[in-house]
């Protein structure tokens, strides 16, 4: 009797995929093949399939707005064989991001948005946006806010000898980038992290300082993937005058955690993927967003 095999398919955060997909299977002891074109919600059972010569297949997954990815399966006669694959966004086709409003996020990622000092938002009287002000701002650069966010989230929940997390240190936002994000610290975070278990001091070299700063040391989390890299800065050769560059990389595990058919990240490091790979983490980095797609279009 033929197999049938069913995909349970869902987004990174394990939420219903829906998404219209294309699965094809290919036998890898003859030249059968199948295809299902469908819009999934969740499952997926395709049946009739012929495992009299063979019975491993490789399944390629190709959806509209999420990555393609493939696996392999063992499939048994007159028997449904069950496969569940996290499937990872491309992050090409993400429009924008729906996050909370600035009254929700928690009290300390307001306080670095209430302290910012970047040049990049004004409020148009000589000084700085801030707070939710700045929040709203960030709107049209769903990039940046993502990246934001990301930060935010991944620096709240890696702990300190201290007994707080690197979160804690963050004093306000100096500049934000696509792949990282500067904010002023001071000594005590640079001692801290020197200390911490979490980290291990790595090469700085690839990490430019910000005006009037020079680079002093840089720390990275022990993460297989979704490092957390802490860069200090300092303004002169004394003092507590800090700026540390935080950056979460890197986004090679985007492949490897989720078996992406090809890498769809290209150029600076997409914080997109990076959302992704921060959901698949332990403890779960959960950056509190979700990705908006183009509406379908009618043929």
């Amino acid at each position: 009797m033929p197999a049938r095999l069913k995909l349970t398919l869902t987004d990174a955060a394990g939420q219903d995929l829906n998404d219209h997909v294309v699965v094809d299977l290919f036998s890898l002891n003859s030249s059968r093949q199948y295809q299902a074109i469908q819009r999934v919600r969740r499952e997926l059972l395709i049946g009739g399939i012929d495992v009299s010569a063979g019975r491993v297949y490789r399944v390629r997954v190709s959806p509209a707005n999420h990555s393609i990815v493939q696996f392999f399966v063992t499939l048994a006669e007159g028997r449904i064989t069950g496969l569940a694959a996290p499937v990872p966004v491309d992050p090409d086709k993400v429009v924008d991001i729906s996050a909370g409003e600035f009254a929700s996020l928690p009290p300390k990622v307001r306080d670095v948005l209430l302290k910012a000092e970047s040049p990049r938002f004004r409020d148009g009287a000589g000084g700085y946006l801030r707070g939710g002000d700045l929040y709203a701002a960030l709107a049209p650069y769903p990039l940046l806010k993502a990246c934001f966010l990301n930060v935010v989230a991944k620096s709240g929940k890696t702990g300190l000898p201290d007994g707080g997390s690197c979160l804690d240190h963050f004093q306000g936002i100096l500049r934000l980038e696509q792949d990282r994000l500067f904010v002023r610290t001071n000594a005590a975070l640079v001692e801290e992290t020197a200390h911490s278990n979490a980290f291990h001091a790595v090469s700085a070299a690839l990490h430019e300082p910000m005006p009037g700063y020079h680079v002093v040391s840089s720390f990275k989390t022990f993460d297989r993937y979704g490092n957390l890299q802490l860069t200090f800065q300092r303004r002169g050769d004394s003092g507590d005058d800090y700026a540390t560059d935080v950056d979460i990389d890197d986004a090679q595990g985007f492949e490897h955690i989720f078996q992406v058919l090809r890498n769809a990240v290209s150029g600076p490091t997409n914080p997109y993927a990076i959302h992704d790979i921060l959901l698949q983490q332990t403890p779960r980095v959960d950056p509190g967003y979700r990705f908006l797609f183009a509406a379908a279009a009618l043929a």
